[in-house]
């Protein structure tokens, strides 16, 4: 248990460490108390509210995992660094992804519980996302 509990208080820290230190993850944090105080609000079912709680702490996790990629690369290379810049758009990357996920799931959820929208508007949003990175991968290899 005594391992346990020393493992729960390095978790803590480190979870401290994140909101104090990272600028989107207190963000993404008051996002996510604001989903799930309109969760109560709105009387979400099971389903929704496991949708919703998917998407936030998806966004948590790679925004923290993203943190630390970051971090240890600018210990390994403290100048610039090519690849090093690459790893950590990448790592961006992700939480971009995550946070477009709970744009959707936030779109067909609370769009369609307050503004009576149809699931359509979810897989619109999905769809423009998509269609950007298309385009922009294919406008960013003319630059290049």
């Amino acid at each position: 248990m005594r391992k346990f509990s020393k493992s729960l208080k390095f978790a803590i820290q480190g979870l401290f460490e994140v909101f104090t230190t990272q600028r989107n993850f207190k963000i993404q944090t008051t996002f996510a108390l604001l989903a799930f105080i309109l969760a109560i609000i709105l009387n979400l079912d099971e389903s929704q509210i496991l949708w919703i709680s998917l998407a936030i702490f998806m966004v948590l996790i790679l925004e923290t995992i993203n943190t630390l990629v970051e971090k240890m690369m600018d210990l390994m290379h403290p100048e610039y660094n090519a690849i090093v810049g690459i790893i950590k758009d990448l790592g961006a990357a992700a939480v971009l992804i995550a946070a477009t996920f709970s744009i959707v799931v936030a779109a067909v959820i609370f769009g369609g519980k307050m503004f009576n929208w149809p699931p359509k508007y979810g897989i619109i949003i999905g769809i423009l996302f998509i269609l950007f990175i298309i385009i922009g991968s294919i406008l960013k290899k003319r630059e290049g």
